[in-house]
């Protein structure tokens, strides 16, 4: 009788973990698909931006070209014109480097550590703020794409939020691996916010769909900031969920 209650026990653990491992499964086919249609929507959106926008600022400049060699005898005018140009071409720069942002990342070569270091350095040129970069030696080996992708987009998001908000002068992006997670962690010296209330000056949206883009991957977003003091980004992924499958 004990040896048939230890077998009903056995089996009875062994559904369990077969139903646990099914569950498991499925959620890592519904977060593959998830982020391959996420980055297809992306690829669209980019590639509409540089063939619609991009061919209407060049007919632009080139509208702006013409009129300023009609206009070589008109002071004011051609002053005006050249304010138009300029505005032009930093709508030009601004649409080339959104539309990169835009389009999915290959990491299979390179990996997120140096496709995080290449993106920082651009981001910095455009935006005109320094970062300061810090990725630990164990950041470069490979993680899944599914996580790589994320904290790509996190990393991404927490910048540009730089940008619109917070006024600063510097930035930081830290990645990490330690034994428990993988952490990527952006922090700026800008004006800060009350995170009290956020959801009353329009950033609440902003910072539950970057929670629950940290979600899709088992990883916690934190978010610290305090009136004058800037404010800083913790993404946190558990070192198992992080971990690249082994095909």
């Amino acid at each position: 009788e004990r040896t048939a209650e230890l077998s009903r026990t056995n089996e009875s653990l062994r559904q369990e973990i077969a139903e646990r491992l099914r569950v498991e499964a499925e959620r890592t086919q519904l977060l593959t698909r998830l982020v391959l249609a996420q980055e297809e929507e992306r690829r669209r959106i980019a590639r509409d931006l540089h063939d619609q926008l991009g061919q209407q600022l060049t007919a632009l400049r080139l509208t702006l070209e013409m009129l300023n060699a009609q206009s070589a005898d008109q002071t004011d005018v051609r002053v005006q014109i050249e304010t138009l140009q300029e505005l032009a071409r930093q709508l030009d720069q601004d649409v080339a480097f959104r539309v990169g942002e835009l389009r999915p990342v290959d990491f299979e070569e390179r990996g997120l550590r140096a496709v995080l270091t290449d993106y920082v350095r651009k981001w910095s040129k455009h935006s005109g703020i320094p970062v300061r970069l810090h990725a630990t030696p164990s950041t470069g080996e490979r993680f899944t794409s599914e996580v790589e992708t994320m904290l790509y987009r996190l990393a991404q998001e927490a910048l540009n939020n730089i940008v619109k908000h917070a006024r600063a002068e510097c930035a930081d992006v830290v990645l990490e691996r330690s034994a428990e997670y993988l952490s990527l962690i952006v922090e700026d010296n800008g004006v800060g916010f009350d995170l009290s209330s956020v959801g009353s000056i329009g950033g609440g949206v902003g910072l539950l769909g970057m929670r629950e883009r940290a979600a899709l991957v088992g990883a916690d977003l934190q978010i610290e900031s305090t009136p004058g003091r800037g404010t800083t980004v913790i993404v946190r992924v558990p070192a198992h969920a992080a971990a690249a499958r082994i095909p």
